[in-house]
């Protein structure tokens, strides 16, 4: 009993309820997975999704120089990342116009603006 005290508490869920009922006799614990309101929020892990990918769009925008093309290997170099993931973080940026496309396919460049 102590531990899943424990656990309830440090996982910062509301607290266990304990219920002795008679004829016949019972104990009933009550275990909720609600979190109670007196502990700071966890962080998900989408949000820390989401940190990462700016912080990696910030480090493009700094490593790229102004009329300098770039292939989208110098990025995934960069970010020690695969292709895929590498196309997902720049799409925002295109989008957002801070880096523009040139060619197509197998010839695609990227640059400032």
């Amino acid at each position: 009993m102590p531990n899943i005290f424990n656990v309830w508490a440090d996982e910062g869920w509301e607290e266990l309820v304990i219920e002795e009922r008679f004829d016949p006799d019972r104990t009933v614990l009550s275990l909720s997975f609600i979190k109670s309101g007196d502990k700071k929020p966890t962080i998900k892990s989408d949000d820390k999704k989401v940190t990462k990918t700016i912080k990696q769009q910030e480090q493009i925008l700094k490593y790229m120089e102004e009329g300098k093309e770039y292939r989208l290997q110098e990025f995934c170099k960069l970010l020690g990342l695969k292709e895929t993931r590498t196309k997902e973080i720049l799409k925002p940026l295109i989008s957002d116009e801070k880096i523009s496309v040139i060619g197509k396919n197998k010839d695609r460049r990227y640059k400032l603006g």
